[in-house]
This record gives structure tokens, C-alpha cells and sequence, in this order.
């Protein structure tokens, strides 16, 4: 039975060549991170402490605890206090939304 129409074989595959920038010097090992203040204080959790000074602006908190500062606002205004993010918190209150947010917060001499 004739219909017409041939059947070809798929062409063969071409052979894979190696990309242009295969050859070359190796390149050099990634530079070790640069050591910070907080690397230099204890080993343990890194970026797990935060120092807070007796008063702290709320949106300097939020810098720290690396949230938006209307995040901050809000926590402090489930603690039954109005605050803005330009506002003034002690450090009690600081810690007790530190360690909401898992961090260790200690007092900045």
C-alpha cells in the first residue's frame, strides 16, 4: 500500500562540543568572609545577639532583628504602648521583641 509518503530516518544527532570557555587557568578559591564586630564576640549562633542601648529608636531594632520597622510597631503596640518608628523604646521592652524573633539581646554598656 502506497500513501504517498515516504519515511525518513530522524538525522543523526550532532556531536556535543565543549562550550568556549571550558579551557583556561582555574580560577582562584572564594575569599573567606570578612570577620565583624559580632564574629568577634562568641563563637556560638552568628547573628543570633544583638546589643541594645538603655533606649533604642524602634526602627534601629528593626535594622538589628533585620525586619521592617512597621513590624517592630506592631509587636509594640500588642505590648498596649503606641509608638511610631521614630519613637524610643527601653530596653526591657526591646529584649521581650528580641527574643520573639529569636535573638539573645544583651544591654550595650
Amino acid at each position: 500500500m502506497d500513501s504517498g509518503y515516504e519515511f525518513t530516518s530522524p538525522p543523526e544527532k550532532a556531536p556535543e562540543t565543549q562550550p568556549a570557555f571550558a579551557g583556561g587557568p582555574p580560577q582562584p578559591p572564594p575569599r573567606p568572609p570578612k570577620l565583624t564586630a559580632r564574629d568577634l564576640l562568641e563563637p556560638g549562633e552568628p547573628g543570633k545577639r544583638i546589643l541594645v542601648p538603655d533606649y533604642i529608636e524602634i526602627r534601629d531594632l528593626a535594622e538589628l532583628l533585620g525586619v521592617k520597622p512597621f513590624k517592630v510597631v506592631a509587636e509594640v503596640l500588642n505590648l498596649r504602648m503606641f509608638k511610631h518608628a521614630d519613637d524610643f523604646i527601653d530596653f526591657s521592652t526591646a529584649s521581650r521583641i528580641g527574643q520573639k524573633h529569636g535573638f539573645i539581646v544583651e544591654k550595650l554598656l
